[in-house]
């Protein structure tokens, strides 16, 4: 899978380690050099903290600096906030996170999140770059947050560390690192439809100094939904584990496991929101046409190993490796509305007739290999003290679909012919009557035969930066990377015989700058700056000739100003920033005949500017806040599916005195009208359809909160999401369909530590 660029990733870490190498040497034969530093433990934690802000981040340039240094909307939900909101999956994290929206196309398979009007592509755990988009197959839905310590946002263009410039947001997530003292944690959620998650922490050093150590995580959730037959499972393993091989070495390695299966799960929006003759449907948020055997399921298993050095000039070099093995499994079926062989069909009508089993089978799997080098330390030149960074990271991936198809003989509901592919769409298989269907239908009859696609996926690069104190209070932060991105692939016929993609991708010495500047205007406020190219593939998103989408280009910029106030505790920011895109996808709407793939077309000139004003920490003894307010405006697309204004609040309390014991808080979301593309459209009745663009209201959305510490080492904490029980929508368009979001719900935590 490395082919050639083994060689290459194997000369840059020992020219990473070699250049570490002279700067130890040259400090050890220092006469008088102080004794170095004992590392423990490696990684930014913020459990125990009781925080809702961190001291310092290294998402946004890769040096550790506090959020006022960084010249970028930095946002980061440490433990405490993950724990206070009941926080359990990405999707829950990133509808907190300020300035993030989203919409979902299926119930439990394609969620996609945005932020400054552009999809987020850029996940990271550790630092290594992860396929975490919730599509049919990425594991984002997988992933589990009893694993994790904390997640930082770096909103706008972050190309310096990861190889592309999405000009939307990267989101880093930092596992839980094992510690060298005795200690163990467990919780028990009981909440509404039948919900059940249990989850234990241990961390234990393994020798008597704490010099190895582990830690082991494990969480189990089982819990229906508010829909009609729809059930979740969750699993997730962490062992993760820490030697300090000298004083100043450590190694870190271990293993982990994300599982989830979601039983009624839906292909495309699972609510119709017009019935054949017109009129609004007003079905209830209960509905979810599904077969009795739809599920989908995702999981991936990640290996990795750091190896961490400080040297004792206090230059640092950091190595690291991580395999991931992922796969996912679709067998769905719903009712509901999308395109037949001939024009669109399975409009509900009110009497129980029109509707159809629309149905999918699929499955894929991916091995991908991450490497990252980092070596970073001080130069001290004219006076002052700067920093220096070099690193070397990137990822290969390979990615299978598996083929099923009715030509091949391995996709089949019933003998009925498939649509295409191993696909079901309208008029082949029809139900009743929609209003008493319990979801019994046949299911798929699928085998593995050796015919599948194969894409090839390499994102490679080195970069450089410096963080200068140009004069006191003044600092400059530039940096650039060199990328190398290629895609390429072909099927395997049932033969196994293969035939290669005419239509590969490489993009060679693709050069990132990143520009910033920052300026201490007081103690506690400063004024920044920043710049960076925009450099985004798109994935398989490909135009009406099947070919590829050229890659998104651009640029970003950034000013505002930041404040830390008590001693850090209290973050703040205000940041007006502006993208300028080329070549950026939008969909037509439209599906390939063929390969029964979406048809997207690019846009130039798009460009999308905003404010976003951020607070987080301690605002009073005992009082958390997590505050976010963001005004968006995109101009060049058809429509903007985002609100152009947002509100998000997380907070809690601890009251005084004698009534210490008990903490009360909640959260606000709130955002402005939306609009969204409907296809085909209302139906007229006529064989034509209204397509004009909808446009829906905005919402508010009231959290409660509270926790009592019934002893030193038992807590005890209960939760409403959705307080008013307001209904909203996570889709309103997709093939005339909705999903709603979810109703009041409530939970009961008790968590134990000792």
């Amino acid at each position: 899978m490395f082919s050639g660029n083994k060689a290459t990733c194997a000369s840059l870490t020992a020219l990473a380690v070699a250049l570490g190498g002279a700067q130890v040497a040259h400090a050890d034969a220092a006469p008088g050099a102080s004794a170095p530093p004992t590392i423990v433990v490696t990684g930014q934690r913020t459990e125990d903290t009781q925080s809702y802000t961190a001291e310092e981040t290294s998402v946004s340039i890769g040096l550790p600096i506090s959020p006022r240094e960084t010249p970028q909307t930095v946002t980061v939900i440490t433990r405490q906030l993950l724990d206070d909101q009941q926080i359990e999956t990405i999707d829950d994290v990133l509808a907190t996170a300020p300035g993030i929206t989203s919409y979902q196309n299926d119930n439990a398979g394609r969620t996609t999140y945005r932020a400054r009007g552009f999809d987020v592509s850029n996940y990271r755990i550790d630092g290594m770059q992860v396929d975490g988009q919730s599509n049919f197959s990425g594991g984002g839905a997988s992933t589990n947050m009893d694993l994790y310590d904390s997640v930082q946002i770096v909103r706008g263009a972050n190309g310096l560390l990861g190889g592309t410039g999405d000009p939307s947001a990267t989101i880093y997530l930092q596992r839980k690192q094992p510690g060298t003292e005795l200690g163990a944690s467990g919780s028990l959620v009981l909440g509404n439809w039948d919900k059940r998650r249990v989850m234990g922490d241990l961390n234990a050093p393994i020798t008597a100094d704490g010099n190895v150590r582990g830690r082991l995580v494990f969480s189990d959730e089982s819990t229906d939904t508010f829909r009609e037959r729809e059930h979740a499972d969750r699993r997730a393993i962490l062992a993760n584990f820490a030697a300090n091989l000298t004083p100043t070495t450590v190694l870190n390695a271990g293993v982990q496991y994300e599982r989830t299966v979601n039983k009624g799960s839906s292909w495309g929006t699972n609510v119709s929101i017009w019935f054949a003759d017109g009129t609004p449907a007003n079905l209830p948020r209960s509905t979810n046409p599904v077969a009795d055997w739809s599920v989908s399921r995702r999981k991936a298993t990640t290996a990795f190993v750091n190896l961490d050095h400080r040297f004792a000039n206090d230059w640092h070099v950091k190595m690291g490796y991580a395999r991931t093995d992922s796969s996912a499994y679709n067998n769905l079926g719903i009712a509901k509305i999308n395109r037949g062989g001939s024009g669109y069909a399975g409009f509900w009508n009110q009497d129980g007739t029109g509707a159809y089993l629309n149905a999918m089978h699929s499955e894929y799997s991916e091995d991908r290999d991450n490497v990252a080098v980092t070596l970073n330390g001080p130069l001290h030149l004219f006076g002052r003290e700067h920093q220096l960074m070099f690193g070397f990271n990137g990822f290969w991936s390979e990615s299978t679909s598996w083929t099923f198809d009715g030509d091949l003989g391995n996709c089949t509901i019933g003998g009925v012919p498939t649509f295409r592919g191993c696909q079901y769409r309208s008029e082949g298989l029809p139900i009743d009557d929609w209003r008493s269907w319990d979801g019994s239908y046949a299911n798929f009859e699928t085998f593995r035969t050796d015919a599948r696609g194969i894409d090839r996926t390499r994102n490679i690069g080195g970069y450089a930066a410096g963080r200068f104190e140009l004069a006191d209070g003044l600092t400059a932060i530039v940096g650039a990377r060199i990328s190398d991105y290629k895609t390429s692939g072909g099927d395997y016929d049932i033969a196994n015989v293969y035939t290669a993609d005419a239509d590969p991708t490489h993009e060679k010495g693709v050069f990132t700058p990143y520009a910033g500047l920052v300026y201490d205007v007081t103690d506690t406020l400063s004024v920044y700056a920043s710049y960076t190219d925009v450099f985004t593939p798109q994935g398989n998103l490909r135009d009406e000739d099947d070919r590829l989408l050229p890659p998104v280009t651009g640029s970003s910029y950034e000013a505002g100003i930041k404040g830390a106030f008590y001693d850090g505790k209290l973050n703040t920011s205000l940041a007006f920033y502006r993208n300028e895109q080329s070549n950026v996808a939008e969909n037509t709407g439209e599906l390939n005949e063929v390969t029964g793939l979406d048809i997207y077309r690019t846009v130039d000139g798009v460009v999308s500017k905003g404010i976003d004003f951020d607070a987080s920490g301690e605002l009073l003894p005992g009082w958390n806040v997590f505050f976010g307010y963001s005004y968006l405006d995109v101009k060049g697309l058809s429509y903007q599916r985002d609100p152009h204004s947002q509100l998000r609040l997380s907070t809690s309390y601890t009251l005084p005195g004698a009534l210490d014991r008990l903490t009360i808080g909640g959260g606000i979301t709130a955002q402005s009208k939306t609009e969204w593309s409907t296809n085909p459209g209302r139906p007229l009745g006529d064989g034509t359809y209204d397509d004009s663009n909808l446009d829906v209201s905005g919402y508010t959305l009231v959290n409660l909160m509270a926790r009592f510490q019934a002893t030193q080492n038992i807590q005890i904490s209960a939760n409403v999401t959705n307080l008013t029980d307001k209904t909203y929508y996570r889709q309103f368009g997709f093939y005339d369909g909705l999903i709603y979001g979810e109703p009041r719900s409530y939970s009961v935590t008790l968590r134990a530590k000792l």
